[in-house]
């Protein structure tokens, strides 16, 4: 039996993929710009990816505040087969006051689809997070959003047969644009740690510097630097990252140096944050993974 603890990777009930990572390189264009109050979140982001004429877009949302909000966290399987699921849903009393938040934008089913993970604070004060159903809406303050759309990607959500649940998977589109930002889109499947992933990325990309950012998904449970000699250990089977944020640097020899910030959601709703320890987060369910090419001057 496979130990049920933070940092072990996650037996799931499908066939293994053989590819775990699945990058796409593209051009990016950098959009920022406010939602108004009202807007269904999922519909402004996509609204602004196809104003930039793209199918598909990495996001960081910050300030402002939720109307309507809905949402889940993680939580124990429970049908024998899964070992990871979702709450039950919560819907917790407006408003909830935005402190970050990260999107991937795509589609399934041949419609607009937006995967959305953010923390907040409740009207009592306290911070909130998790994953966001697709109905929640902006509420009295406009939320401002910085959103980077991928020219050369489609990000298509579908079912996933390794973990029983839906995935984005990064698909490559012709595009004559000329944007001077290169960036990869990637999927990482179970089982990668994310500090490999992020390296591999930004090797096989040839970038000599990157950053990451405007990423999100699962690692089981997780492990967190918060201050000096202070660890902190979220519960088993599975944590959503809300925010990934980090820094990647001589990928042109050696051994890369990597570092990662994030804050995440556990499956007691609770919102840790701080760096990510390297080798002991490998990805519980999926996690999608933007890294742009740090900018020289």
């Amino acid at each position: 039996m496979t130990a049920r603890r933070a940092g072990v990777p996650l037996v799931h009930p499908g066939p293994v993929a053989a590819e775990r990572i699945v990058s796409v390189p593209t051009s990016v264009s950098v959009v920022r710009a406010e939602l108004a109050p009202g807007t269904v979140v999922s519909q402004g982001l996509w609204a602004l990816t196809q104003a930039a004429g793209c199918q598909s877009a990495s996001a960081e949302l910050a300030h402002g505040c939720f109307g309507t909000l809905r949402y889940v966290h993680p939580a124990i399987g429970t049908d024998g087969e899964r070992p990871a699921t979702f709450s039950a849903t919560v819907e917790p009393a407006a408003p909830g006051f935005v402190v970050s938040g990260t999107a991937t934008v795509g589609t399934r089913d041949g419609a607009a689809f937006t995967h959305l993970h953010a923390t907040w604070l409740d009207g009592e004060g306290r911070l909130r997070g998790g994953h966001l159903l697709p109905e929640t809406t902006v509420g009295v303050v406009p939320i401002q959003v910085t959103l980077r759309a991928q020219h050369d990607v489609a990000l298509l959500s579908e079912a996933d047969p390794e973990t029983s649940m839906p995935a984005f998977t990064p698909h490559p589109v012709a595009s004559d644009s000329n944007s001077g930002t290169r960036a990869v889109m990637s999927r990482v499947r179970p089982g990668v740690d994310l500090h490999d992933a992020v390296a591999e990325i930004a090797a096989r990309a040839g970038f000599e510097s990157a950053i990451v950012r405007a990423s999100l998904g699962s690692v089981v449970g997780a492990r967190l630097r918060s201050g000096a000699g202070r660890t902190v250990e979220a519960d088993w089977p599975a944590t959503e990252f809300t925010t990934l944020t980090g820094t990647v640097t001589g990928t042109d020899g050696g051994p890369p140096e990597v570092l990662l910030t994030g804050s995440l959601v556990d499956l007691n709703g609770h919102v840790h944050s701080g760096v990510v320890l390297p080798g002991q987060n490998p990805v519980a369910v999926t996690f999608e993974l933007y890294v742009e090419e740090a900018a020289h001057g």
